[in-house]
């Protein structure tokens, strides 16, 4: 008589559901991340960089047209360059377009390098759905990516009003010369800080890319097979016993 073991146990995943608990609070990071550098862009259009209402709208407009297509490009991408290194890239690389993002003066050069921000940031974020299900055990797959999202966006929630604070008390000079909450100088500073922690953080982390997904049959399927066919002798305090037949 042997124990019948579940091979699929919750104990083998635990590094990686630890980590992905990790991720878990990481996705606040990801929110500041999408939040901070998104929220009061218009703004800072429109008070520093003294664009009209309509120049903002549209170049808001071709930042989140980036975002859509950075998101799509770099997590399909991810299936070949791994998910770690597709994350990481991305969030070194917006890191260093932060300069061109927020000093052009013109509706051409900030729509062009809100686009491009927008699509490493929301690129490094278009992995991390696939990245998070490869991590989580089969019995919380389901339900662990949509949580963990909900929960970091809750608690960054107040990033827009965090960024505007900080930028109504400091003062920098608008392209006129007059004195001006400094939108510009907060968002970047809090993008970059953002991104190299999450290019740290995720490059410390495991990866399961291309994890099968097919469906495992859980412990009371394979038991209730068992008892169907008449294999199981014994049950004592809710352990099932297997009756093992061995070929001398």
């Amino acid at each position: 008589m042997h124990l019948l073991h579940h091979p699929h146990d919750l104990g083998e995943e635990n590094p990686h559901f630890a980590y992905a608990s990790e991720i878990n609070s990481n996705t606040r990071q990801f929110n500041y991340y999408s939040h901070t550098s998104q929220d009061s862009y218009t703004t800072f259009m429109i008070e520093q960089k003294e664009l009209a209402s309509k120049g903002a709208t549209r170049a808001s407009i071709l930042m989140k047209t980036g975002a859509c297509v950075g998101g799509t490009v770099i997590g399909y991408f991810s299936q070949w360059f791994g998910r770690r290194r597709s994350i990481i890239c991305a969030a070194i690389i917006s890191a260093c377009l932060i300069p061109a993002w927020i000093m052009p003066t013109a509706e051409s050069g900030l729509s062009a390098s809100g686009f491009m921000i927008q699509f490493f940031i929301q690129g490094a974020w278009g992995v991390i759905p696939i990245h998070l299900n490869e991590l989580s055990p089969p019995a919380f797959r389901s339900s662990f990516p949509g949580i963990t999202y909900q929960l970091g966006n809750m608690i960054s929630s107040p990033s827009a009003q965090i960024v505007n604070a900080i930028a109504e008390s400091h003062l920098v000079t608008s392209v006129s010369g007059k004195r001006v909450d400094a939108y510009g100088p907060t968002m970047g500073i809090a993008t970059a800080i953002i991104a190299t922690g999450i290019a740290v953080t995720t490059a410390f982390g495991p990866e399961r890319k291309g994890r099968s997904f097919a469906v495992v049959p859980t412990v009371h399927e394979s038991v209730a097979k068992d008892i169907e066919e008449g294999r199981i002798s014994d049950e004592k305090d809710g352990v099932k016993a297997m009756e093992v037949v061995e070929k001398h």
